[in-house]
């Protein structure tokens, strides 16, 4: 009753980030969109910023709310490029809150000892699907280059939290069967679980509590089938 309850929660929670606006969803890339501008010494403001190139434009909103609409009346341009030191823009930090829908891997499981076999690591293949909510800061920054000149740049760190599954391998033998079976090969599972992810840049790494199923008649003797295990994520992809 448990496992079906788990994964009626799984699967629910994949159907409402489906429901979330495209828009909202499939980038990590600092574009046009909704966001809370959050200047120095200032209090953080809703905006929407349009992007072009190394132009950014960013739209008070009328209202704290989306719906209100946009002043084009306030709007302000700058180039990126030279948002630098002295700048009421420098240092300032765009906020976006997000569905995230990815694909991600387990790169390393981590199976604590059960039925007298020792503690497992494990570094099979697998490919999870990832849904959660998604916390995005970018910041415009800057450094001198090895020429002395100032170059600026947009910082970009983020935060999620959601849940996965997917499909994966298992290694099945006697040891982790309790000597039912005499043959050994790799069992297909259905792992699932939750994770949260801390991003810097482009690289993406989570970690993970999850439960593997086997998916063949020996998951009633393996000792591993719906237990507990402890990973590291990796994001390789989103859509």
């Amino acid at each position: 009753m448990k496992r079906v309850r788990l994964i009626n929660c799984i699967v629910i929670f994949f159907i409402a980030a489906g429901c979330a606006p495209l828009d909202e969803i499939y980038s990590h890339e600092f574009s046009s969109g909704y966001y809370r501008l959050k200047a120095p010494d200032t209090n953080s403001e809703k905006v929407y910023l349009n992007m072009n190139e190394d132009t950014i434009t960013v739209f008070p909103l009328t209202d704290n709310v989306k719906s209100a609409g946009i002043d084009l009346s306030l709007s302000k341009s700058h180039q990126i490029s030279s948002l630098g030191p002295g700048n009421d823009m420098h240092n300032s930090t765009f906020i976006r809150t997000s569905v995230d829908i990815d694909l991600s891997t387990v790169l390393l499981k981590y199976r604590p000892g059960t039925a007298d076999v020792p503690s497992q690591l494990n570094t099979n293949i697998n490919g999870v699907f990832y849904t959660g909510f998604r916390k995005d800061y970018f910041k415009i920054k800057s450094n001198l280059t090895k020429i002395n000149e100032i170059k600026t740049f947009i910082r970009h760190t983020g935060f999620d939290f959601g849940l996965f599954a997917g499909i994966g391998i298992a290694p099945i033998n006697p040891t982790v069967t309790e000597n039912n079976i005499s043959q050994e090969y790799d069992g297909i599972v259905f792992q699932k679980g939750i994770s949260a992810f801390a991003t810097y840049e482009n690289m993406s790494i989570g970690l993970a509590v999850g439960f593997d199923n086997l998916l063949d008649n020996n998951k009633s003797i393996w000792i591993y089938n719906n237990k507990p295990w402890f990973g590291i994520m990796l994001g390789i992809a989103n859509f």
